[in-house]
């Protein structure tokens, strides 16, 4: 399979210093280079490049590049993970001073592994993928009975939720956590995503799932198109 290109930031040059380049954080991030990215980052921030612009022009081509490449399985979730953690370094620097300009997220989404099942890496890649993209992402992490999605969900007004399965055996709480939704009066308030290892178009159709991400890419692409969709807003 042909390996995906790094796509550059047309017209980056004007929107940075004189002199200044953003190909070794490019390098950084696809590589993994947690250090040096959260060192050029703070470089950027002290030569008052714009957050905005170190998140789009300087973050996002590497990680892209490899979300690319994981979408195309030219790499796989370990190489992933090291390009998470070099993008959460970078993040974290950026993310108050955004924060601070009041750039209001694309929407909020609740993301957890169902009952039962412990497993947690798929969903940490969607989280992260999810956050880049200007989500606000509330994790719940592993294990999380319905109704703590619920009680989130409401507490948090969200748009979306997040299902993840990893094990065949605990794939069938999907539809659970869904059918506590429709019971509790919440269902139309909030778009459901599933995804996982166990879990397929069919599976999502069966358990009222609102769509089915084969993988992070996926993820994220359906999330932003879900949240432009109307719903009923929370009281």
């Amino acid at each position: 399979m042909e390996d995906p290109v790094l796509k550059i930031p047309e017209d980056w040059e004007s929107r940075a210093p004189e002199g200044w380049e953003w190909a070794t954080l490019w390098d950084a991030v696809e590589t993994g280079d947690h250090i040096y990215a959260d060192e050029r980052v703070q470089q950027a921030i002290d030569a008052d490049i714009d957050p905005r612009v170190i998140l789009d022009d300087g973050l996002f081509p590497g990680f892209d590049l490899q979300a690319d490449r994981f979408s195309a399985q030219v790499i796989f979730i370990p190489e992933m993970l090291i390009t998470a953690r070099a993008m959460k370094a970078g993040l974290a620097l950026i993310r108050p001073l955004l924060a601070a300009m009041a750039e209001k997220p694309l929407g909020t989404f609740v993301m957890g592994t169902v009952l039962g099942d412990m497993h947690d890496i798929g969903q940490s890649i969607v989280t992260i993928m999810l956050e880049n993209a200007g989500f606000n992402v509330i994790n719940l992490g592993t294990d999380v009975h319905p109704d703590k999605f619920i009680e989130t969900a409401m507490e948090e007004k969200a748009d979306l939720v997040g299902f993840s399965a990893l094990l065949s055996t605990t794939v069938y709480y999907q539809k659970v956590t869904i059918d506590e939704f429709e019971k509790a009066g919440h269902r139309d308030k909030v778009h459901i995503l599933i995804g996982g290892a166990p879990t397929s178009p069919e599976w999502a159709d069966e358990c009222g799932a609102d769509g089915w991400g084969k993988d992070a890419v996926e993820a994220v692409r359906l999330a932003m198109k879900l949240v432009t969709e109307e719903r009923v807003a929370w009281a």
